[in-house]
């Protein structure tokens, strides 16, 4: 609501609406992801502002959205590529541009609106789609269209999973059986007993814990589980273990990272092997098992998505290839499960083919040259 070309008398009425709703705003700010520094800074004049703005624009930074699953390997992946390039590119052709990414968790439905606005900045979109309900095993991970004909190219990257945990208190849970679970809730009503999984466990309610980011009744529903009115909600992934870790009739299901973490909550809570049913082995989670053995209605894909047909879109694909190149060692750095060899190749393959698309006319950042990173290739295999 603008509040200044109004006669007096009837602006006196709407500026005390204004302050009444909070609405009043002498501030342009559609668009511009640091609109909140007006709302947080009133004293400031919007012509401030909107330098400050298009001088930050300017510096060329990486905006990327994604879930808050792939925070960490994003923001840390990206602190290893800058590092290399600063020791690549002259200072001078360097300066300031591409070294900072601003990283804005949002769903994957935020995310994709955002990357496909040619008037927004998202070069990239770091998501975490589920195979829940889904025949993904043996296929790739599809492309983004959007509704302008405009196509985002999907880059995999590695694979995370949904885990089944109990606290370090619970002394009997030693598997779940994911066809048993399903069975028995139903039967139930949602009023699962542990003892209904196996009679040998006591006769005491099942206490459901979940994070509160996850669309976690979805994820029952696809499993065929039928949850009860009342759970326990974790306010973020790795608070979980607050509000479940301490009871030993809890079972929570979270993703196996970063919540999950054993390095760094082992002792709160014991990871549970799953089984398909009981004719099957139950097989532990691990960046291992992930890639391989793990219930596949489990697994869920990490994909950096790239907007290849915006300005300097090659920074998101150089960085995407930087992942690739030392796939194993970043991605087992945030406790999450690298590509095979042949996924990793074909992933290779798509992401140069962007890069030469736009090879007349890249910045610095977007060359690929990864020689020198003697630490990271170690650990890496020495691949190249």
């Amino acid at each position: 609501m603008q509040c200044e070309c109004l006669p007096k008398a009837k602006r006196i009425i709407y500026y005390f609406l204004c302050v009444l709703m909070a609405s009043c705003s002498a501030r342009s700010t559609e668009g511009n992801p640091f609109s909140i520094a007006g709302d947080v800074n009133p004293s400031l004049s919007e012509k401030s502002i909107e330098f400050s703005y298009q001088k930050g624009r300017a510096d060329n930074f990486l905006l990327v959205s994604g879930s808050q699953l792939n925070q960490d390997l994003i923001l840390g992946g990206f602190q290893h590529f800058v590092a290399h390039q600063r020791s690549t590119i002259l200072p001078e052709k360097l300066r300031d541009n591409y070294t900072a990414l601003g990283y804005f968790v949002q769903n994957t439905g935020a995310g994709i609106s955002e990357i496909c606005d040619r008037n927004r900045q998202f070069l990239a979109l770091a998501a975490a789609p589920s195979r829940l309900g889904m025949q993904l095993k043996g296929k790739s991970v599809a492309d983004i269209s959007c509704e302008d004909g405009k196509t985002i190219t999907a880059i995999p990257l590695g694979y995370n999973a949904k885990v089944f945990a109990v606290s370090s208190k619970n002394s009997f849970a030693t598997s779940i059986d994911l066809k048993q679970l399903a069975k028995a809730s139903s039967k139930a009503n949602g009023k699962l007993l542990w003892s209904d999984l196996d009679p040998d466990w006591p006769s005491r309610p099942v206490r459901w814990v979940f994070p509160a980011q996850m669309p976690f009744a979805k994820h029952m529903e696809a499993l065929g589980v039928q949850l009860p009115k009342d759970f326990l909600l974790a306010s973020t992934y790795t608070q979980i273990f607050d509000a479940g870790g301490l009871h030993p009739d809890a079972l929570i299901y979270s993703h196996y990272s970063p919540s999950l973490n054993a390095r760094l909550q082992g002792r709160a809570f014991k990871l549970l092997p799953v089984q398909v049913d009981m004719n099957q082995e139950a097989i532990f989670p691990s960046p291992t098992t992930i890639s391989s053995d793990y219930p596949d209605i489990l697994k869920t894909d990490i994909v950096l998505y790239v907007a290849s047909e915006k300005k300097d879109s090659c920074i998101a694909a150089s960085f995407a290839d930087f992942l690739l190149e030392f796939n194993q060692p970043l991605l087992l750095e945030n406790n999450m499960a690298p590509l095979g060899p042949s996924e990793r190749s074909l992933a290779l393959q798509r992401v140069r083919r962007l890069l030469r698309s736009s090879a007349s006319h890249s910045p610095p950042y977007c060359q690929r040259n990864w020689k020198g990173i003697d630490g990271l290739r170690q650990a890496a295999g020495g691949h190249s």
